[in-house]
């Protein structure tokens, strides 16, 4: 076993949240191959091709992050591997006008259909076997002890994140989104090196994955020490997942990425409940952003509150572990641990 892991939130200079220019030129670098189908257990899912992008260097006017990289900026590129499908078209196309760093190649893996089970908030197994074979496939091509990045189309870039990525991979195989700010982990965002401790982390994820979803695996095999050799941590809450609004005390002035990932659902109406439906996440992500760059702690304080006060779920149940929960039944059943 490795000595500990110094897991404290790492420290950001006061800076005030002036409205920023969202990039909108690329440098697309063709990449452009067939995929043969991909069988999985739950279906087929056709791909239909893979596009390799990176960033033509973008020139910020201010950078509201006030974080310094531990280390200069590595001539290469970090890769940001992300997939959708023809529903997610507009999460994907924001998700991509968002970026603001320089130092990111998007990896880009587009699918006919997921096969997106409509009941699941998540899209359910067709979804998590994606990912994961996606990550997996992703580290075997990386370099040894290569960095990259996987990430949801929920998300929006709302700052500079490679600090936050360098200072919280360094010295680690794996770093992850916080799902609350005090409890378990959330694979939206992860930062990953390649490194046999990690490639053996997403088998052990891999062989588990038929048996039920892919965040409670993560979770239950990080805090029972499966891979005990794997060495791993947290993004501070500037890497935002909107579930932390839950027992964080709002939306952190620094905010540098937000994850929609925790969304207030109309049950009531037409496609409420459908997770290939994109519109509510498309909602919270344009208020926020426009809470953002209005500098209004009041606006930020609102959306946090809505979050807190949804009734389908709260905070509480998961730490009292209500079996009533359907939002997170049985996520952390087998320990609850706070996040290192």
């Amino acid at each position: 076993m490795l000595g500990a892991i110094n897991t404290a939130p790492m420290s950001t200079a006061s800076m005030s949240m002036a409205p920023r220019a969202v990039p909108h030129s690329f440098m697309l670098r063709a990449k452009f191959s067939r995929w043969a189908a991909v069988h999985w257990s739950a279906g087929i899912l056709l791909v239909s091709s893979r596009w390799r992008r990176s960033l033509a260097p973008i020139h910020l006017s201010r950078s509201r992050t006030g974080l310094v990289a531990s280390r200069a900026h590595s001539s290469k590129p970090v890769g940001l591997h992300f997939f959708s499908d023809s529903n997610f078209k507009p999460l994907r196309d924001q998700f991509v006008n968002s970026v603001v760093d320089k130092d990111i190649k998007l990896n880009e893996t587009i699918v006919e259909d997921l096969n997106v089970i409509k009941q699941r908030t998540a899209g359910g197994v067709p979804v998590y076997q994606f990912k994961t074979k996606l990550l997996m496939d992703a580290l075997e091509d990386a370099e040894s002890e290569e960095v990259m990045l996987i990430s949801d189309v929920d998300i929006q870039f709302l700052g500079e994140v490679m600090p936050f990525v360098q200072q919280g991979i360094a010295g680690r195989d794996m770093c992850f989104q916080r799902e609350f700010t005090k409890l378990g982990v959330n694979i939206g965002f992860v930062a990953i090196r390649r490194t046999p401790a990690a490639i053996d982390f997403w088998h052990h994820v891999w062989k588990e994955l038929p048996s039920g979803r892919a965040r409670p695996i993560v979770n239950n095999l990080l805090y029972t020490n499966k891979v005990p050799n794997l060495r791993w941590g947290c993004f501070p809450p500037e890497i935002w997942a909107s579930s932390q609004a839950f027992d964080g005390l709002t939306i952190p002035k620094e905010i540098a990425l937000h994850h929609a990932n925790w969304i207030i659902r109309d049950y009531s109406g037409d496609g409420g409940a459908d997770a290939s439906n994109p519109t509510a996440k498309l909602q919270q992500l344009s208020e926020l952003r426009r809470a953002v760059q209005e500098e209004s702690d009041i606006k930020q304080e609102e959306i946090a509150q809505r979050i807190r006060e949804d009734p389908v779920c709260c905070l509480a149940k998961v730490y009292t572990k209500d079996t009533n929960c359907e939002g997170y039944k049985g996520e952390y059943s087998k320990t609850l641990i706070h996040v290192r």
